[in-house]
């Protein structure tokens, strides 16, 4: 058992290419999950996508001109370069299509990333010769073929994108959540806009050549859309992207090696995985926990009616018009918002608290009301009386006060009985 369990999971271990692929993957995947939950913040998903796809014309361009200018030499400097120009030039066109005519913003990145995407493909195949970029490795990627420059190139970038993430943390993060305030205080809103771009060819380019185009937008999405769903605070959110990043780096190259597949589809076929999980079982937003609360969700209706059933005291909830079953459940959930007490409640009677009996105050006061403009407007009592039971839910302040000076502040129902007095209407 013990040697099964080391060829499993220690000895990939001992294989250089496993342990370099690990590590460029577990950097870029950190770099990628945190700037990535500033794209799920500001919704930029398909923005993402678009970069990762419209890099290609620049990483080529990039290729000639050093080729050209050093001989083959500065190759990642070019990559680079080439990379960040072709970033800017996405982001500028996308801003121009969608500001000028009638171009939706996302008819116009749909438009450019196609078109630059296309431009790189017709670069790459009339240049071949000169250009060591294979269009296969630019999607899938290579994780088993990381070189030390890759994981000083990895290494280097995701220092450079988190120190900016780091020093630009709160201008980042007002953008992310609020532009329209961060316009008005000042903040260079377009500017920000340009240097997330800037970051996110960064990683593309660091990330292209481990796990693809394709995988490298999955990293910097899924990871962060994970850690939304499991927490509301930034740092937190990061933090955890982060984590989940690296897990799906590692869990995917155990993965690779137990089934020979293709390293970066393999970690973003993890990175999915673990998504699906955090899916259904986040404790907050999983599709588990929406599950548990519809189940346990009570009409606010049902709620209501036995509040005013018990509004005059102790009831037995025998006497109550529910199913027993169902009844036991609005009971609960009265509990759990202390409208009722728990102690009478065992013994098989409601009795309200304070909170409770403002409540069903209000309610009764809302019945009265809503039942004496109805007769006031010309309805029968009987069914201005049943009208108002359904009525009487409806929590509409200003209409029952315009109710309360209409029928001049009753102190008493059609049937003489008091009214709760108007204080109680919240």
């Amino acid at each position: 058992m013990s040697a099964w369990l080391y060829n499993v999971f220690c000895e990939p271990w001992t294989h250089a290419y496993f342990v370099k692929g690990a590590l460029g993957g577990s950097i870029i995947a950190v770099a990628c999950a945190v700037l990535g939950c500033y794209i799920i913040l500001r919704k930029m998903a398909f923005i993402g996508d678009a970069m990762s796809h419209a890099l290609l014309p620049g990483v080529g361009i990039g290729y000639l001109v050093m080729n050209a200018l050093f001989a083959g030499g500065f190759t990642a400097g070019g990559l680079l370069l080439g990379a960040l120009i072709a970033a800017l030039l996405t982001s500028v066109s996308i801003s121009f299509l969608s500001n000028v005519g009638r171009i939706a913003e996302d008819t116009a990145i749909g438009i450019i990333y196609t078109g630059l995407f296309a431009a790189g493909v017709v670069i790459l195949t009339r240049f071949q010769q000169h250009i060591n970029i294979d269009l296969n490795h630019f999607f899938q990627g290579d994780i088993y073929g990381v070189s030390w420059a890759d994981l000083w190139l990895s290494a280097g970038v995701a220092a450079v994108v988190l120190s900016i993430i780091t020093i630009f943390y709160r201008h980042l993060t007002i953008v992310s959540f609020d532009p329209t305030m961060a316009a008005s205080i000042g903040l260079p809103t377009r500017g920000i806009h340009i240097l997330l771009t800037i970051m996110i060819a960064l990683v593309c380019v660091a990330g292209i050549s481990m796990v693809g185009v394709i995988m490298i937008v999955g990293l910097l999405i899924t990871p962060a859309a994970l850690a939304y769903m499991l927490t509301d605070r930034l740092p937190r959110m990061m933090g955890l992207a982060a984590v989940m990043g690296v897990l799906s780096v590692i869990t995917g190259l155990y993965f690779s090696e137990w089934v020979n597949a293709s390293g970066g589809g393999s970690i973003m076929f993890m990175g999915f995985l673990l998504f699906l999980v955090g899916l259904i079982l986040a404790p907050r937003y999983g599709l588990m926990a929406a599950w548990l609360r519809r189940r346990r969700l009570v009409p606010q209706a049902d709620l209501e009616d036995v509040l005013r059933w018990a509004y005059e005291g102790c009831r037995e909830i025998e006497e109550l018009p529910l199913d027993k079953r169902h009844l036991r459940k609005v009971a609960r959930q009265m509990v759990r918002e202390d409208l009722i007490d728990p102690g009478p409640l065992r013994k098989g009677c409601i009795l309200l608290t304070d909170k409770g009996s403002q409540e069903a105050a209000h309610i009764m006061r809302s019945h009265q009301l809503w039942e004496g403009h109805l007769i006031r407007s010309g309805m029968s009592a009987e069914a201005a009386h049943e009208a108002a039971h359904e009525l009487e839910h409806l929590h509409y302040r200003n209409v029952l006060v315009d109710f309360d000076a209409e029928l001049e502040h009753p102190a008493k129902d059609v049937d003489g009985k008091p009214i709760p007095p108007a204080g109680s209407d919240g």
